[in-house]
């Protein structure tokens, strides 16, 4: 892909999730707290699932060989660690504008982790997860500076994603899909399930689902979402991925899970990894 290619499609995402009409000033409000607070609640999954795993080159020397080599392999996970903790951060700084919208508290269950061939299948599900839950959050947002977030929050879990999934199975995209990314609603992040788009096993019942706008229900087909009137009969639930989705879903883990309580840390190590990691991805796109 080329780099005019790469910024039209950004601009669009990133268009496309605001266009709208607002009543102004069009600064963040109470409207979007529970949305902010939502992204919150499992971004900061994320970042204390990568800081809770200790990772070295002995523990990436356990890959197959024809995968990227563990030098590589740390330090692109270590700045995938430093950009979930920027998430963290950018997501808090978009919350101090809302007075009403708080901080989660969430004791998270994370997925247990036997070898770096896990841990590679566990920060796939939870990225390629928040993709799709933050391209569904803009459709829940009402103030530009809140769906921009939201837009550049997808894109970037979505590159992340990407990137761990080419290291895990030859064929990521498939030739016959039927769907654009999948995206998914928070009711439907809430549940509990195996692979990509539930993270309710995680989360503890520590985040509700915050409501549509104009009271309606959200509904995210293959291709467009819908906002449906009030009093639609459906639950709202979000989009299903198939074996002709984007993603695929790598085997389960059953043995238990581990607990972690806590907010996310500004942990700084990593950060030349994180500059390497997207580097390194957009390099592979052109």
């Amino acid at each position: 892909m080329k780099p005019a290619a790469i910024t039209g499609f950004c601009a669009l995402l990133a268009g496309s999730a605001v266009q709208a009409m607002y009543n102004c000033p069009v600064m963040p409000s109470s409207s979007d707290a529970a949305v902010i607070e939502f992204g919150l609640a499992v971004q900061t999954l994320l970042s204390n699932y990568y800081q809770s795993v200790p990772v070295n080159q002995t523990f990436f020397s356990t890959l197959p060989q024809n995968t990227v080599s563990p030098t590589d392999f740390l330090a692109n996970i270590e700045g995938l660690a430093r950009q979930a903790v920027l998430g963290v951060q950018a997501l808090q700084s978009l919350a101090a504008a809302v007075p009403s919208a708080k901080a989660p508290t969430c004791r998270y269950t994370l997925p247990p982790v036997t070898d770096a061939m896990s841990h590679l299948q566990n920060a796939y599900q939870i990225e390629a997860t928040l993709c799709g839950t933050f391209i569904g959050l803009a459709d829940y947002v009402q103030s530009p500076q809140a769906a921009f977030l939201m837009a550049r929050m997808a894109a970037e879990h979505g590159i992340h994603a990407s990137y761990i999934g080419s290291h895990m199975k030859p064929q990521v995209f498939m030739a016959n899909s039927t769907s654009l990314t999948p995206a998914f609603t928070p009711s439907h992040v809430l549940m509990s399930g195996q692979g990509v788009g539930y993270l309710g096993q995680y989360l503890d019942g520590c985040a509700s689902a915050p409501a549509a706008p104009c009271g309606g229900n959200v509904m995210i087909g293959d291709l467009v979402a819908q906002l449906l009137n009030q009093g639609y009969n459906s639950t709202g639930g979000g989009y299903s991925p198939t074996t002709t989705g984007g993603y695929y879903a790598p085997s389960a883990i059953t043995t238990g899970p581990a607990v972690f309580t806590g907010a996310a840390q500004n942990n700084r190590r990593g950060i030349a990894g994180g500059i390497g990691g997207v580097a390194l991805v957009v390099a592979m796109m052109l």
